[in-house]
């Protein structure tokens, strides 16, 4: 029994191991192998440290306070589509009843961020090299529906990216039809109650919430028809179908 187990255990640890050297191959080939990668890889850092280091020049610490570092610990309840923002009211209404400030809200703001990070490296080693396009969407996606704060212009982040992988996803069938109303019933059920909340001054705030975390829930089964129907870029289905063909 314990030379199975060892056996077991040698096998996972070399699956692992030979899994993290495929990742670390096809991201190497991916960034430095070809021309267009390396040129995006590298036009992106350049511009991203260069105007940075203008925007510093020009306005000190206070350029990556509120363009940067602000955005790890933001913590607004307001015109907020997050399942995250109850959480935030309450703790900014406890800590004005004691008036006193803590360093809760800073922290929760940036554990709230731990969902996001973990998926998103997920996304970017096992799709990004296969398709970039549609991961930028994906990653775009992840980033909007968990995020701690989710305001109106939000959406447009990956509307806008829909038609570069738009041909390689099935839109025409039941499933994701259902999906997509879901979505349309979860933004008219949300803004229909916060509209009472913040127009009318009823007290719904247990019920928004919870209408939140329904938007979120619908949202995530979008991606995941999404992802089911995804057909680009996929090695056995072109086998697949070459063979077909022949």
């Amino acid at each position: 029994v314990d030379m199975n187990e060892n056996r077991n255990l040698c096998g996972s640890i070399k699956y692992l191991t030979n899994c993290l050297l495929s990742f670390a191959k096809t991201w190497t080939n991916r960034i430095f192998c070809t021309t267009s990668s390396l040129v995006f890889f590298l036009s992106s850092v350049l511009t991203f440290f260069t105007v940075t280091y203008i925007a510093f020049l020009k306005f000190g610490m206070e350029a990556l306070e509120e363009g940067l570092l602000y955005h790890i610990s933001r913590t607004d309840h307001r015109h907020n589509y997050s399942m995250f923002w109850y959480w935030i009211y309450l703790v900014k209404g406890r800590q004005s009843l004691l008036d006193t400030y803590t360093t809760i809200l800073p922290t929760l703001g940036r554990l709230l961020m731990l969902p996001q990070a973990i998926l998103l490296a997920l996304i970017s080693l096992g799709l990004a090299a296969l398709d970039l396009p549609f991961a930028l969407f994906v990653q775009t996606f992840i980033f909007v529906v968990l995020n701690k704060v989710i305001t109106a212009q939000y959406f447009t982040w990956y509307f806008c990216l829909i038609p570069l992988c738009c041909e390689r996803i099935k839109w025409n069938n039941r499933p994701m039809k259902r999906a997509l109303a879901l979505v349309g019933i979860g933004f008219i059920m949300w803004l229909s109650t916060a509209f009472s909340l913040e127009m009318l001054g009823k007290s719904v705030h247990r019920l928004l919430w919870i209408l939140s975390i329904f938007f979120a829930a619908v949202n995530c089964n979008l991606l995941r028809c999404i992802l089911k129907n995804y057909k680009g870029y996929l090695k056995s289905n072109h086998v697949r179908n070459d063979k077909k063909k022949i």
